[in-house]
């Protein structure tokens, strides 16, 4: 009796203060490698004594939100993310308060980029400046760090406007004959004045005319998952509207740095931006 108090106290000292020892909950991803620029989905299974879940992969931190009995998020790869194996985990949070974190080893696979070679006129060139861009960008990601609790998307996305991919996902660019950094979304080709819909349902959070991204818009589809519209001719729906798959939300264009009439749909899971494809291809 006095051994198996004395090792039950051992113990207790090497576990934090309100920080569960025990592991029995069963971690879920898919797919079960990770590829650079793709998301990775995680569920928490049967965590019904589970208060709050959050996650971290790669250095990018995320949140789980709860789907009946279970625990699920999402995580982006990084587009640049170095080929190998790292620990994604999860911080558990139970009812009683007390705390648990479990890790699965995951592998980051290489995704192949292209090269995108185009020119642009001086006059758009221009609007290249790096002012410009990080003042812009910074308004735009003030919305995208903005996480709503409601998951509004459901199943596959659509394409909001089906053509030809004029320029893909992290296609290597080289820019009036300079090398300039990964495509952070999918171009595509149609011309200007063209219908685009909303591939899932969201509220719109964003939609203003900007100097170097043209015609823009923002879709919220919830629990950090967001969709971003450049180049836009013209904007049909305004912030606040809670918008359907399949609704009129923009008519394409060819405003901002663009070298001719497109739309540059991009996808950003948690701030991160992520190939749009993948969510048409599989139900995340």
């Amino acid at each position: 009796m006095i051994r198996t108090l004395l090792i039950l106290f051992v113990l207790s000292l090497l576990t934090p203060a309100g920080f569960c020892a025990e592991q029995s909950f069963d971690l879920a991803v898919y797919p079960t490698v990770a590829w650079q620029g793709k998301v990775v989905a995680v569920r928490l299974i049967s965590a019904e004594s589970v208060s709050e879940v959050s996650g971290s992969f790669l250095g990018n931190k995320f949140n789980c939100y709860r789907s009946g009995d279970d625990y699920q998020g999402v995580v982006g790869v990084p587009i640049d993310q170095k080929v190998g194996h790292y620990d994604l985990k999860l911080f558990i949070t139970k009812n009683d308060g007390t705390k648990t974190e479990i890790s699965k080893k995951m592998k980051v696979w290489e995704t192949r980029f292209p090269f995108s070679r185009f020119w642009l006129k001086p006059a758009r060139n221009k609007l290249r400046a790096r002012n410009i861009i990080n003042n812009e960008w910074a308004e735009i990601e003030q919305v995208l760090q903005v996480e709503g609790q409601e998951k509004l998307w459901q199943g596959k996305f659509s394409w909001p406007v089906k053509a030809r991919v004029s320029q893909g996902f992290g296609h290597r660019e080289i820019i009036n004959g300079k090398r300039a950094g990964n495509h952070r979304g999918l171009d595509i080709a149609v011309i200007s004045g063209t219908k685009i819909i909303a591939p899932n349902s969201a509220k719109v959070v964003f939609a203003k005319r900007l100097k170097a991204f043209g015609g823009t818009l923002v879709l919220d589809h919830g629990q950090g998952i967001h969709t971003l519209y450049f180049h836009l001719s013209k904007l049909i729906a305004k912030v606040g509207d809670e918008v359907g798959k399949g609704e009129l939300i923009a008519l394409s264009g060819n405003s901002g740095i663009s070298s001719g009439a497109h739309l540059h749909w991009g996808m950003s899971a948690h701030n991160l931006r992520v190939d749009p494809l993948q969510w048409t291809k599989y139900e995340i």
